[in-house]
């Protein structure tokens, strides 16, 4: 049972249907993830619609894990890390399933 808590499963592929707010502009991650040097590029910690990722489930918690190559990633994620993990609580009821990878169990 403990090696399963250490890894990552991916449970379903998914599509964000609405922007979201990961983060407000004042708060501490805002500060850790801006730009120092480059003016143009927008941090407002929104997760546009279209952006894909994963829900997986690790360390017993459910997380997105947002696609790292593609447009608008920049607005959420630190300069040098895109591979981030977001609480599954700020994307809820805000995504469709693109591709499941959970076997539901016949009765």
């Amino acid at each position: 049972m403990s090696t399963l808590f250490f890894q990552e499963q991916k449970l379903h592929r998914i599509e964000i249907v609405e922007d979201i707010v990961s983060y407000s502009a004042s708060s501490l991650q805002a500060q850790r993830n801006r730009y120092p040097f480059q003016t143009d590029v927008s941090k407002d910690g929104v997760i546009a619609k279209g952006t894909t990722g994963y829900i997986i489930k690790r360390w017993g918690r459910m997380y997105f894990s947002p696609d790292a190559n593609q447009k608008g990633i920049e607005r959420f994620t630190p300069s040098d890390q895109p591979y981030v993990l977001i609480p599954y609580k700020k994307v809820k009821n805000k995504y469709r399933i693109m591709l499941s990878f959970v076997i539901k169990a016949e009765k």
